[in-house]
């Protein structure tokens, strides 16, 4: 895996970090992700400093994640079901061949 560097930009700070090259482009898009996000609670939560609106967007990106996660969960346990169905299936057509 290729290692590059790459200048983040999070809230006003420069992060400068090494990342595998094949993850450039998401470190990426949750940097832009981040500053819309801080771009819309500016307007909404003014009053707030930069500590919690970020809080808020962890809290935020987190939820999201673990929603995605559970629903993944959910399709794996659909799809394995599913694959045990056809496989029962195939079975009982294979066994039907047999017999003619």
């Amino acid at each position: 895996m290729d290692q590059v560097s790459a200048n983040i930009e999070v809230a006003g700070r420069i992060y400068r970090l090494r990342i595998n090259a094949e993850n450039e482009e998401y470190l990426r898009k949750a940097e832009n992700l981040i500053k819309v996000e801080i771009s819309r609670l500016n307007v909404e939560y003014h009053n707030r400093d930069t500590q919690d609106k970020l809080s808020i967007i962890l809290l935020n990106i987190a939820a999201r994640l673990i929603e995605c996660q559970e629903l993944s969960e959910v399709h794996c346990r659909e799809i394995e079901k599913i694959d045990r169905e056809l496989g029962i299936y195939l079975e009982r057509q294979g066994s039907l061949d047999n017999i003619e």
